[in-house]
């Protein structure tokens, strides 16, 4: 059986070579292809809201730790472009490559929590992050706005967290992640206005599949997170 995940890939692979969708492409002539993305992933972002800037989430220690690994486990079942950080052909300028770095700064705020656990226990249909086999401009894109809108939910977290976690641990306050968050929700209309900057001269099958990227990044994401309270994990 075709998992999500294989799908997500096998339609964002062959995206460049379907048939440019008219009606798509005059939505993003019309009003930018940042309203065209909102509009496309408004409705997993709305799923995503509880699980991101849940304000119990830094209650206490053992609370914020769950999250941590929530986070991490869902992002893992994502297949994020793999992307040097000095690539050349890093499509956009109020973002880079550091941001799809999502599952490494969760693992190190984990760690420094649990300084005894050597490994995160991610889940058993996860894919390691970073595997995504296509680096085309469109995924960069796409992959990219999913981690600053997610960003920008999750930001809200991070003064709670800082003092939740200050002075308990060895090296740091264990936010990392919410840091970084917090840095990718302010370029956040700065990157809008990039994309319809790109978008208004990319080839129209790199647009289509910045799109096609876009939901079905999203919707990965809010599966994993949906399947994760379901089952109580």
């Amino acid at each position: 059986m075709t998992t999500t995940q294989d799908t997500a890939v096998a339609v964002a692979a062959s995206a460049p070579a379907t048939p440019v969708d008219p009606q798509l492409q005059a939505r993003i002539t019309t009003v930018g292809l940042a309203a065209t993305l909102h509009e496309r992933t408004g409705a997993y972002r709305a799923r995503l809201i509880t699980h991101l800037s849940d304000p119990m989430a830094a209650d206490s220690r053992a609370g914020y730790a769950g999250w941590l690994r929530r986070q991490a486990n869902a992002w893992a079942q994502l297949s994020l472009p793999a992307v040097p950080v000095a690539s050349l052909d890093w499509p956009l300028a109020s973002v880079r490559p550091q941001c799809l770095d999502v599952v490494g700064l969760l693992m190190a705020d984990l760690r420094e929590l649990n300084p005894g656990r050597r490994t995160l226990p991610l889940s058993r249909n996860s894919s390691q992050p970073g595997r995504h086999g296509s680096a085309d401009p469109g995924v960069c894109v796409a992959a990219a706005q999913l981690c600053v809108g997610v960003a920008e939910l999750s930001a809200g977290l991070l003064a709670p967290a800082r003092a939740l976690s200050a002075g308990v641990t060895a090296a740091g306050d264990a936010t990392r992640y919410l840091s970084r968050c917090v840095a990718l929700a302010d370029r956040g209309p700065g990157l809008d206005r990039e994309l319809d900057t790109w978008g208004a001269t990319a080839d129209p099958a790199q647009r289509q599949l910045a799109v096609l990227s876009a939901e079905l990044f999203a919707l990965r994401l809010a599966e994993a997170f949906d399947a994760a309270s379901r089952t109580g994990w």
